[in-house]
């Protein structure tokens, strides 16, 4: 056990003084993330000739409102805010664990136009009105595309 514990010290002195006796080595690899703009190699390939157009998306949804403030047009942007319940956030709401003053199912639509398509999808979801004024709302999936 010393005999081999003895050569293997031996052996990692010869290759340490080989290091000073010889001068640094060299790494044989390029470092990739040092190397200067001008000299990295273009990575675009030839591809079909692209055009840039303007997609409008649009999302409408119905949300639930105070009727005194709505009749006396006393409604401001945060009130039209719903949060999406995601993950474990839904669990509460799904087994009836939350006060709320409203529930309603309602639908969502989502369309995107261009000059020459125009597409939409839709979801429903649940639709709660809590008592500190949020809104909060638990979305299905949404449809597939439609562009006819």
């Amino acid at each position: 056990m010393r005999k081999n514990l003895f050569y293997g010290a031996f052996a990692l002195m010869l290759v340490a003084l080989g290091f000073v006796i010889g001068g640094s080595t060299t790494a044989q690899h390029i470092d990739v993330f040092n190397i200067p703009r001008e000299k990295a190699e273009p990575h675009k390939i030839q591809g079909p000739e692209l055009s840039e157009v303007v997609v409008t998306d649009t999302y409408t949804y119905k949300v639930l409102v105070e009727k005194d403030k709505l009749d006396k047009g006393n409604v401001f942007a945060n009130e039209l805010e719903v949060q999406e319940l995601v993950g474990d956030q839904r669990t509460p709401y799904l087994w009836g664990q939350v006060e709320y003053y409203d529930r309603r199912v309602v639908s969502q639509m989502q369309t995107r136009t261009t000059e020459f398509l125009k597409c939409f999808r839709t979801r429903t979801g649940t639709l709660f009105y809590l008592p500190d004024g949020k809104r909060v709302i638990d979305w299905g999936p949404w449809s597939f595309w439609d562009c006819r």
